[in-house]
Parts: C-alpha cells; sequence; structure tokens
C-alpha cells in the first residue's frame, strides 16, 4: 500500500496533462466506483442496511473521495508531487489532534501534545521554505494539500467509528461513486469551458490510479482499519512522502529544498512522539 499510494501522487501530476483537476479525479472515482460495485455483487458482498451504514459511506463519499481529492489534484496544478505528498504527512497529527482534543476518545501525554507542537512547528518550516522564502509554490495550493489533509483525518476517524463490520469494499466502491458526483459538480461548475485531451501519459495515469491507486490501496487501507488502531495505520506517512519525492526527482525533475527536507523530518519526529505509548513516554521524560 505504500507503494502504491507512495507513486500515485506523480501519476496525479502526469494525469493532469491535458486534463482538468476535477474532471481527471471524477472520471477515476467514477470508473472504479463501478468496477467496484459490479465486483462486490460477483462476491455476493453482505451489504448492511443501517442507517450507519449510509452515514458512513456519504461521509467517505463527500470527505474522502470527494473533497480530498478535489484538494489534492487542485493543489498539483501548482505543487511538486513530492512536496504535495510531504505536506499531506500532516494527516496523522490532525487524525491525533481530532480524536484527543476534539472527540476526546483518546488521552495524550506530554510527550504526546510535545509532538503535536513539534509536527506543526515542521509544516511550518516547510511552508516558510517553499511558499514564503523560495517562492517556488502558491500558498493556496500549499493551504489546499493541507484541508486534503484535514478531510482524509475526519474521514478515517469516522470510519473507525461508523465502519467496524462494514466489508472494505462495501465502503471503498460506493464511497467513490459518491466521490465522483461531487467531483462531477465541481467539474461542471468551474471546468465547463476548458479544453480536454486525454494524451498517452495521462491515459496510462489514469488507468493506473483506477486499479491500483483506488483499487488495491484503498481496499487494503480499509481492510487494515478494521484490524489496526487508525492512529497506527496512518503512520504509513512515515513511508509514501519519501517514495512520493524520490519518484517526482528521478521521473519529474522536481526539486525539494534542504529546509523543506528539515522540515519533513521534523514533521516524522511529531508524529513519532505522538504515537508513543504512556509507559513508553513516562521512560522518553525519565
Amino acid at each position: 500500500m505504500c507503494w502504491v499510494w507512495g507513486s500515485t501522487w506523480l501519476a496525479i501530476r502526469f494525469g493532469l496533462e491535458g486534463v482538468p483537476p476535477f474532471v481527471g479525479a471524477g472520471l477515476r472515482m467514477a470508473i472504479s466506483g463501478v468496477l467496484l460495485i459490479a465486483a462486490a455483487f460477483l462476491m455476493r458482498t453482505q451489504w448492511p442496511r443501517t442507517k450507519t451504514y449510509v452515514l458512513h459511506i456519504f461521509i467517505q463519499g463527500i470527505l474522502l473521495f470527494g473533497c480530498q481529492f478535489a484538494l489534492v489534484y487542485w493543489s498539483e496544478q501548482t505543487v511538486p508531487s513530492g512536496l504535495v505528498a510531504v505536506l499531506f504527512a500532516a494527516t496523522p497529527l490532525v487524525t491525533s489532534f481530532l480524536t484527543t482534543t476534539v472527540l476526546r476518545m483518546e488521552r495524550l501525554s506530554t510527550v504526546n501534545v510535545l509532538g503535536l507542537v513539534c509536527g506543526f512547528c515542521g509544516v511550518a518550516v516547510i511552508f516558510w521554505s517553499e511558499v514564503v522564502e523560495a517562492a517556488r509554490v502558491p500558498a493556496a495550493g500549499a493551504v489546499a494539500v493541507l484541508g486534503a489533509s484535514v478531510c482524509a483525518s475526519i474521514a478515517s476517524v469516522c470510519a473507525k467509528r461508523l465502519a467496524a463490520n462494514v466489508p472494505p469494499i462495501a465502503t471503498v466502491g460506493p464511497g467513490q461513486l459518491i466521490g465522483s458526483f461531487v467531483l462531477g459538480a465541481l467539474a461542471l461548475a468551474t471546468e465547463r469551458t476548458q479544453p480536454i485531451v486525454f494524451t498517452q501519459t495521462a491515459t496510462l495515469a489514469l488507468m493506473y490510479l483506477i486499479v491500483f491507486g483506488n483499487g488495491v490501496a484503498f481496499l487494503a487501507y480499509f481492510t487494515l482499519m478494521r484490524v489496526m488502531p487508525v492512529t497506527r495505520l496512518n503512520l504509513l506517512t512515515y513511508i509514501t512522502p519519501i517514495i512520493a519525492v524520490l519518484l517526482g526527482v528521478i521521473f519529474a525533475g522536481e526539486h525539494i529544498a534542504v529546509t523543506t527536507i528539515l522540515g519533513a523530518a521534523i514533521v516524522f519526529a511529531g508524529i513519532g512522539l505522538v504515537h508513543v505509548k504512556p509507559r513508553e513516554a513516562a521512560k522518553v521524560l525519565a
């Protein structure tokens, strides 16, 4: 899952070659959603028939597969794919903040609080490095990525609470189809006059994102969510940005400043401290 998601950031950038962002993201979700729902029926998946399930797939569809991907695709028009992945690494920090401070689902130790502060300072360093000092990236694009991480965090927390017994494919298929309507509405509202040209690169990128980015990775994600704590699962953001940066540098000639790498290291350190368990935190403080 880390390898696939580490490569999707670059695939999204290639997929935007001649294709407006909301159109590209909407097609990805629509095709994948239909295919996964068809697969679910062929597998004779047991569909939950509760109000909780309906609420769950609408939250995932609107936030995770709709708003999150709208912001990511829109941002990648101006933000390097590797940097998008690095900024998106703030997701575990936002998730921890929501589960502890907002929803009161977990409690933080002093070390965990230090981790939150450290992580958000790292994001500030990255923002300063790329947006303010170097001025390589527009502020709107960077803020859009951070907004996408908030959408993903809220969706993850809600899924953990609402989808304990829901088959992963029963979440991913309908959720992506709902997300395609959100993205389609945005495309109709903002991209009606923009030309659409599917180059060979954009077509191959779309196919890769449908099969691997939407199918394999998200099915794996929701499968693991049923057996792992959501904050621990989000630790995959340690690995995916590294893969994304390397692929962006090798295949797209992207550049990441040294100060940005320093900021990413601070973010990763913060994520590590946030997930220190109470007994381990006592040892750290000692």
